[in-house]
């Protein structure tokens, strides 16, 4: 996803309509840069700053094995794999 900004003409986006100056988010591939401003890419990840340890509780709750070595990486995969979230 992208954080923009419009950049001269109105733009309906989802049902709304944002003027010059207006900012939104906006999904990639629809970032055209005769439209729209690039201000920011912003990180998709439900999982950006949720600590190891609840990782390991939701997993654990959901009853999936978790390899003792399992990085925080592996358990984020381990949660996707599983359609888990938190």
């Amino acid at each position: 996803m992208f954080k923009v900004k419009v950049i001269d003409l109105p733009v309906f986006h989802n049902g709304k309509r944002y003027l010059k100056d207006d900012t939104l988010e906006i999904d990639k591939g629809h970032e055209n840069p005769s439209i729209f401003e690039v201000l920011e890419e912003i990180e998709d990840n439900p999982f950006k700053g949720v600590k190891e340890i609840t990782l390991r509780k939701a997993l654990e709750d959901a009853g999936i094995d978790i390899p003792d070595d399992a990085s925080r990486d592996s358990l984020i995969q381990l949660l996707i794999d599983n359609n888990l979230s938190i």
